[in-house]
């Protein structure tokens, strides 16, 4: 056999006995899509005020010393800002306790707060420390606020027969 020809056939052995023992090739990972938030939040800071012309104290009992409170009713305005609420009429129903040698107490109920096109509903937790009050909410929208989810924060005080509360919050919401 002449030199070239076995150089040759030298050659393609080295090929296939390196392809034979080449180690597997990986699959290239395929690029995801980029991931596209279906929810949008908007975050604001919001007040508040109730007065006292506009509250029903509904049943109360005292007994030892606590006031006990159900079905308590007050209504207002959500009144500044240009968040989603701002100028929403805002009522609350509550029930709770007062201890009348210390002025604090907590309470729990629900609330409603109606605008033009919709409105949020949904629950509330919170505290009085004597002219203080302080609390938590969670609630969902209905109407052009269907399929929102509201949830927040608030404080606020209470002076001569007034409650003046800051919310802050979040409103989430579906994005198509």
């Amino acid at each position: 056999m002449p030199k070239k020809t076995v150089l040759i056939m030298a050659l393609l052995m080295l090929l296939l006995v390196e392809s034979a023992i080449a180690l597997p090739k990986t699959k290239d990972p395929k690029p995801k899509p980029p991931k596209i938030p279906n929810k949008e939040t908007i975050t604001f800071t919001e007040t508040a005020t109730l007065t006292a012309g506009n509250i029903y104290l509904g049943n109360q009992i005292i007994d030892t010393g606590i006031l006990y409170v159900q079905d308590a009713i007050s209504t207002g305005t959500v009144n500044s800002g240009d968040s989603p609420i701002s100028g929403f009429e805002i009522q609350t129903s509550l029930s709770g306790t007062l201890d009348l040698n210390t002025y604090i107490g907590s309470y729990y109920g629900k609330w409603i707060i109606t605008g033009q096109s919709g409105t949020f509903e949904g629950t509330i937790t919170g505290n009085v420390a004597v002219a203080t009050i302080s609390g938590k909410f969670v609630g969902h929208g209905t109407e052009f606020f269907e399929g929102q989810k509201i949830k927040g924060a608030f404080e606020g005080s209470v002076n001569n027969f007034q409650v003046e509360i800051t919310i802050q919050a979040t409103i989430t919401f579906k994005t198509n």
